[in-house]
């Protein structure tokens, strides 16, 4: 019975993924379904082109489920975005990492549009930074007030201080008052990596 299962599912992700399809279990007789497994485990694996990367080949299988082969493009609206595979969409990565002050808005930071990343991501404690507008940390601040306190609003709260136009960074193990826009590498003290942007 477990066998005859596990036929049936080949057959499903061959029918969805490969080409030619291979009839399913259920429309030949029990006693050909070894058989035929057989033959397919037997099969030489066609190799892939020289030129094709892993890169490209994840490419073309999500374009063709965001464009069906079969019909034909439809230019699209104005509004609407253009079909974007998900591999595309989750790897937006800020580069360079800026952090600045509160007037900078967030977004994916690169030379040319220069954003405060907003998925900041330390690689020391593994934390999310947290980002405070229009305050900065007062000078009390230690490493042990960040350990003791992250990621608690109510504990971290009484040494933040009000100041228009700076922002503050934390994570567990680091902190950082900013007010200009500034490349993340000027510290190297901080271990913070854009954690990637969902758009």
């Amino acid at each position: 019975m477990a066998e005859d299962d596990l036929d049936q599912l080949l057959d499903e992700v061959e029918h969805k993924y490969c080409a030619p399809r291979v009839p399913s279990v259920s429309s030949r007789g029990k006693g050909a379904g070894g058989a035929e497994r057989r033959r397919r485990e037997n099969a030489p694996v066609k190799a892939s082109t020289g030129g094709d990367s892993l890169d490209d080949l994840i490419e073309d299988i999500l374009d063709i489920s965001c464009h069906d082969k079969n019909t034909t493009q439809k230019p699209r609206p104005q509004n609407q975005p253009a079909c974007r595979s998900s591999y595309q969409m989750h790897s937006k990565k800020c580069g360079p990492v800026y952090v600045a002050g509160s007037s900078v808005p967030f977004g994916i930071g690169t030379s040319i549009s220069e954003r405060a990343c907003d998925q900041l991501r330390c690689t020391a404690c593994d934390f999310n930074v947290m980002v405070f507008d229009n305050s900065q940390w007062d000078a009390s601040c230690d490493y042990l007030f960040f350990r003791n306190s992250m990621p608690d609003l109510s504990k971290l709260r009484p040494k933040l201080i009000r100041k228009k136009g700076s922002r503050a960074y934390a994570c567990q193990c680091s902190w950082r008052s900013v007010q200009e826009l500034t490349n993340i590498t000027v510290y190297p003290q901080l271990r913070w990596v854009c954690g990637k942007h969902s758009q």
